[in-house]
Formats: C-alpha cells, sequence, structure tokens
C-alpha cells in the first residue's frame, strides 16, 4: 500500500514537473512570438518609415531638378534680355546721334532758306513772265499753275524740298510743251460769236484751230501776238495733223504754217 501510495506521489510529481515545464515551454513560446511579431512590426515600420523616407526624397529630388531647371530658364532669359537691352541703348544712342544730326541741319537750313525762298519766288515770277510772252495754248492752266506756286511757297507746312519739287516740275512740264504735239478743246471769238473750236499744238513753233466742221480754221502769230485766219484753207492739213495727234492716223508730213525761228540774237 505504501509502495503504491509512494509510487503515485512520484507518479504526481513527474506530473506536476511535465506540467511545470510544459507550461514554461508555452510562455517560452508565447514570449518568442511576441518578440517575433515585435520584431516583424519594428520591420514593418522601419519599411514604412523608409518608404515615407523615400517619398520625401523623391519629392525633393523633383523640385529640386524644378529649381534647377528653373534657374537655368531665368539665366537664359537673362542673358536675352540683356543682349536686347544693349542692342535697345545702341539704338537708343544712334537715334540721340541723328537727332543731333537733325537739329544741326535744321539751324542751317533756317539760314538756308532765308537765301532759298527768294530764289523760289524768283522763279515763279520768271516762269509766269514767260508764260505771259509764250503762245496762248492752255493759258489758263499754266497761269493757275503758277498761282498755286505762289501759294505754296507762302505755306509753313510744307518742306522747303518740297516747294522746290513743286517749282521744278513747273519748268519741267513748260519744257516738255516744246517737244510735244497734242489737241484741246475750247472757244475762240470768230465773227463776234464765241465758237467751239479744236486747238493743235505743234511744239512751241505751231499753234493752231479750227472749227468743229472745219470749216474755220487759223493760227497764232507770235510776233504781232495776233490770231490769223485763214478761214477753211488749213482744213484739211489741220484735219491731218489732229488725227494724228489723237492717234487716229499714223505719223506722217503735214504743211501747216509755222513761225520762223528768229536766229538774230
Amino acid at each position: 500500500m505504501f509502495f503504491f501510495v509512494s509510487c503515485k506521489i512520484i507518479n504526481m510529481r513527474v506530473s506536476f514537473k511535465k506540467i511545470i515545464i510544459f507550461s514554461i515551454f508555452i510562455c517560452a513560446n508565447i514570449f518568442a512570438q511576441e518578440i517575433v511579431n515585435e520584431t516583424i512590426g519594428t520591420q514593418v515600420s522601419a519599411s514604412s518609415l523608409s518608404q515615407d523616407a523615400q517619398k520625401k526624397i523623391d519629392n525633393l529630388d523633383i523640385k529640386s531638378k524644378e529649381i534647377y531647371y528653373e534657374f537655368k530658364d531665368t539665366v537664359a532669359e537673362y542673358k536675352s534680355l540683356k543682349t536686347y537691352d544693349d542692342q535697345l541703348q545702341e539704338i537708343i544712342n544712334a537715334q540721340k546721334s541723328e537727332i543731333e544730326n537733325i537739329l544741326k541741319q535744321i539751324d542751317s537750313l533756317d539760314s538756308t532758306n532765308k537765301d532759298i525762298l527768294p530764289f523760289l519766288k524768283r522763279m515763279i515770277d520768271v516762269l509766269r513772265e514767260f508764260i505771259l510772252l509764250d503762245m496762248p495754248f492752255l493759258k489758263e492752266e499754266r497761269i493757275a499753275t503758277v498761282d498755286n506756286l505762289d501759294e505754296i511757297i507762302l505755306q509753313a507746312n510744307v518742306t522747303t524740298a518740297e516747294k522746290f519739287r513743286k517749282v521744278f516740275e513747273a519748268y519741267q512740264s513748260e519744257y516738255n510743251f516744246g517737244n510735244t504735239i497734242e489737241t484741246y478743246s475750247g472757244t475762240m471769238e470768230l465773227n463776234d460769236n464765241d465758237t467751239a473750236v479744236i486747238f493743235f499744238r505743234l511744239g512751241r513753233i505751231g499753234l493752231y484751230y479750227s472749227s468743229l466742221d472745219y470749216k474755220k480754221t487759223g493760227y497764232w502769230d507770235n510776233s504781232n501776238n495776233i490770231w490769223i485766219h485763214s478761214k477753211g484753207r488749213l482744213s484739211n492739213e489741220l484735219k491731218t495733223a489732229i488725227d494724228i495727234a489723237n492717234r487716229q492716223a499714223p505719223p506722217n508730213f503735214i504743211n501747216l504754217p509755222i513761225q520762223p525761228v528768229d536766229r538774230s540774237e
């Protein structure tokens, strides 16, 4: 009996030891799992922190590149603006120099105009006198041109160069009359009646008229400043001359009286 009890007690001790050992093992496993879980959590946290740090680094890298390219663009724009500014300064300097030259020219023109304007006036007066002494073709139009020149040279808003050009054009026009032929319509007093006629100008050596029916003709006698009326004796020649001047007939010889050239001088 004693032995049986002792054996039972011994068995209980062994079982208790096993329980204690098992409990310790379980506790150790639990503690190890906690350590593992804590380690894994720490690694996960560290990994998350590392990812956040990498994102921040990537963002900083992107921002630094943006700042770098903005800086390059700013430097390039500055160089471009600097070049443009230098060019503008050169233009301004050239304009200042040109303005100074213009002002000097204006000052010199003021003194030059004192000589040019009276000279132009004399040219206009000479032209007027020439027209009054010349054959009376287009007389009203030519005198009107001279009157207009007298008005132009007194206008302050017209430059001296423009005034000179206008006078020169009038002289050129008068010169051209001596090298051309033309016809134009007008009226003449014939037999105390105003009669519609056609005038034919042959340079400056002949001025003729004909009635519309060619029954009345005549020419200008520049020596005596009078019209010579030849009735209809010049009708055929004048009709041919008028047709040639109007390009209605080919150039041809015409037989008309002309003013002899004075070679006495």
